[in-house]
């Protein structure tokens, strides 16, 4: 009875890491570049249960089978597939029509990787995230440096499809550095739309820039009522449970008080 309430607490607290996965989700479903996150669960390894026979065998094991006691988190799954593209007719906003990521670089120096093409422009004119972070161009040799847009953007400030960066102020453009990854569910989330890990390679091809656009969340919210619904039954079938596993418990307590 004990382990049966093991069970249902187990239970529940997977059924509330899930719910408030669903509603992170559901909240950035108006986020541009979010992908939808999902929890993998699995169930706990099988236990073999045995008891012993009554009678003059009394000493006699009898294996009874196996049985799974809970259900258990095993990672966190992004959903990388491409949301679809809104206009917004802002200069600043960018998005990507391909794998390939905006690569940025936060205050400590390290470079994060973002679909979330919603910029802006800080006093210095550097093109930057909406967290502040300095979206990166790559340079002839090879190396990196902030995109530099100016402080007139509606005047000064174009992109073309390919990536490269046009300022009336500058005779050679800039090129966005844009990253790829052969397998982007290894990348760990940096918080929000941002995304770090090891193994990308500069994109020189195989997307194209949408300059006044961004890309949507990739957020499904048919997808996320129904899960909600499914979670909603799950949690009263194990409210179930549990009243039938206090009740037993309850007798059980009696009528050992009895003896």
């Amino acid at each position: 009875m004990i382990r049966g309430l093991d069970t249902v607490s187990g239970s529940f607290n997977v059924l509330t890491q899930k719910q408030k996965n669903l509603a992170t989700n559901a909240a950035n479903t108006m986020t541009p570049g979010y992908k939808s996150q999902q929890l993998m669960t699995s169930t706990t390894e099988q236990t073999e249960v045995h008891n012993y026979t009554r009678g003059p065998e009394s000493n006699r094991r009898r294996d009874v089978g196996s049985i799974v006691f809970s259900n258990q988190l095993d990672e966190a799954v992004r959903n990388f597939s491409s949301g679809g593209l809104q206009l917004t007719d802002h200069k600043t906003d960018l998005a990507v029509n391909g794998d390939a990521f905006f690569t940025v670089q936060n205050g400590a120096g390290e470079l994060l990787y973002t679909k979330n093409g919603n910029f802006s422009v800080n006093a210095e004119g550097q093109l930057i995230t909406q967290e502040g972070y300095l979206v990166m161009g790559i340079e002839q040799n090879g190396g990196m440096s902030p995109i530099m847009v100016g402080t007139d953007v509606e005047e000064a400030f174009t992109v073309s499809n390919n990536g490269f960066v046009y300022t009336n102020d500058r005779n050679v453009p800039q090129f966005l550095y844009m990253t790829q990854f052969e397998d982007p569910t290894g990348l760990t989330s940096a918080g929000g739309t941002l995304f770090q890990g090891d193994g990308g390679v500069p994109a020189g091809n195989g997307f194209t820039i949408e300059q006044g656009y961004v890309e949507s969340s990739n957020v499904s919210m048919v997808d996320v009522m129904s899960d909600m619904l499914q979670i909603s039954r799950e949690f009263e079938a194990n409210q179930k449970v549990l009243q039938s596993a206090d009740e037993t418990l309850r007798r059980a307590t009696q009528e050992v008080g009895r003896t």
